[in-house]
């Protein structure tokens, strides 16, 4: 039996501010660092076969945080958070004022959308099935992946069958768990905690 703990990282400014942070390398605030650290707490029984993390800084200071110093964590660019481009750094109420038509284009097709300099939600699903594939391949164990709330949406959407949009309908809070089983060739997500069910 295989079992995959997906853990978002912690708060930082983005999350707190409510702006698109993408690809730009943002710590996690001091609320982060608490709320990781109730992850931790959460974890802690767990011993793992292999650690994965999104080697931007707010991923890897949460893994930092949730594993102690006897494990080696590695780095794979295929979980990282989706690149919002041009809009990164900006707020909804911005972009709708500044970018009208692409947020109506984004809106009428919100999985091949691009934003300037940015991905669509399909360039990551593409991604993150190949970063699912090399891990599916792996010997059984506990595995724990640190990394994004648009990652762990597009692994839901592969291993759930549920639409791009109702992927967005999920609670995946700061520093929330999700945990997925595979035995046998079946993939079971058995768990998704958010910091209020703890």
């Amino acid at each position: 039996m295989k079992e995959i703990i997906l853990l978002r990282h912690g708060d930082t400014d983005a999350t707190e501010n409510r702006y698109f942070a993408g690809w730009s390398d943002i710590p996690l605030s001091k609320k982060g660092e608490r709320r990781v650290q109730i992850a931790k707490e959460v974890l802690k029984k767990y011993e793992y076969l292999e650690i994965w993390s999104s080697p931007l800084i707010r991923t890897r200071q949460t893994a930092q945080i949730v594993v102690n110093s006897n494990y080696i964590i590695q780095y794979a660019e295929d979980i990282k958070e989706r690149s919002f481009g041009e809009w990164e750094g900006k707020n909804w109420e911005t972009l709708e004022h500044d970018f009208p038509d692409q947020v109506i284009k984004w809106k009428e097709n919100p999985l091949e959308f691009t934003p300037p300099q940015g991905e669509s939600f399909a360039d990551v699903l593409r991604r993150v099935r190949r970063f699912w594939q090399m891990l599916f391949g792996k010997n059984q164990g506990i595995y724990l992946v640190v990394t994004h709330a648009g990652v762990i949406r597009c692994l839901l959407v592969l291993l759930t069958g549920m639409t791009f949009e109702s992927s967005f309908h999920l609670l995946l809070d700061p520093g929330v768990i999700v945990k997925v089983r595979e035995d046998s060739g079946f993939l079971q997500v058995t768990g998704i905690i958010n910091h209020e069910d703890l």
